[in-house]
């Protein structure tokens, strides 16, 4: 892999990306102009270098309950379908699709979590397998929420459980009082070598010194440890606002898909870029000056 820079042409960001068999499959979302954006697009690779696409996967004028910020789609598939767990207006819908280049199909006709029904905003969600094919949901800007879903995978199993609350408690602050240096947004769960990797954004996406943050815990729930220096994305003298990221495996080595800010002054347009992680004392580490 030589490639250095975007991996897509174009201005896109939050990229959750899906590992199926020997396929990969990029859900971005599409910056435009007060990001206001209407559909949910995916690209397709066999090696994380070439793309095709997109494609498009969801146009929320097919969503009877929101016509605009279609922002940061979570996608996993489970028990043999695609589901995407997507932003739109503040709200997290859910869709579902026999294929991960879609069309996929709001299934509720109304939001799963409506505005700022858990205490902060409805956005940023990400679905996560574990290895007992028990499916867990994740979400939210100011606060980290998991929840464990029924098969029918609109229903939760159990009351939603606040992660961030122990982020704070890490920090040695009070989780009632909102610091976006703490945990702001994009939570994304992955499980390596039994080990539960939670990682977020904090700051703002605009800021320059939006980076991805991690925890680590044995058990899904927590409690989840986080080291003095929880950065996984290091800070660079060139690129800028390093975050919402996911992870996937490729030939044994583990990559972070991740956007930056194109220009480091508020812009609002970013690009998606994919980096190695390196687990240094088995803390994941990524030299973001070295892209794919």
């Amino acid at each position: 892999m030589d490639r250095q820079g975007p991996i897509i042409e174009g201005e896109w960001a939050d990229p959750f990306i899906l590992k199926d068999g020997d396929d990969y499959y990029l859900y971005p979302t599409k910056d435009s102009a007060g990001w206001v954006y209407e559909k949910f697009h995916v690209f397709h690779s066999k090696d994380l270098i070439q793309w095709a696409g997109p494609y498009l996967a969801l146009d929320l004028k097919d969503v009877a309950w929101a016509n605009t910020r279609a922002w940061a789609p979570g996608v996993n598939k489970y028990n043999g379908k695609y589901y995407m767990y997507f932003s739109a207006e503040a709200q997290i819908g859910v869709a579902v699709s026999d294929s991960p280049l879609g069309p996929f199909k709001d299934i509720l006709r109304r939001p799963l979590i409506s505005k700022d029904e858990y205490g902060c905003q409805s956005i940023d969600a990400d679905l996560f397998v574990d290895d007992d094919n028990q499916p867990y949901l994740l979400w939210g800007q100011g606060k980290c929420w998991i929840v464990p879903l029924e098969e029918d995978m609109v229903t939760f199993k159990s009351e939603p459980v606040l992660l961030s609350d122990q982020l704070y408690k890490n920090r040695g602050k009070d989780p009632n009082i909102f610091d976006n240096s703490v945990y702001n947004e994009g939570p994304h769960l992955q499980k390596i070598d039994g080990t539960y990797l939670l990682t977020w954004s904090n700051y703002d996406t605009r800021d320059p010194r939006y980076q991805i943050c991690f925890a680590t815990s044995n058990n899904i729930y927590g409690p989840y440890e986080t080291p003095e220096d929880n950065h996984v994305t290091q800070p660079s003298e060139q690129i800028f606002g390093t975050g919402h990221a996911s992870m996937t495996e490729y030939k044994e080595n583990w990559y972070l898909v991740y956007h930056r800010l194109i220009k480091p002054d508020c812009s609002l347009l970013r690009e998606t870029c994919i980096s190695q992680i390196n687990f240094i004392n088995g803390n994941p580490i990524v030299d973001v000056d070295k892209q794919i």
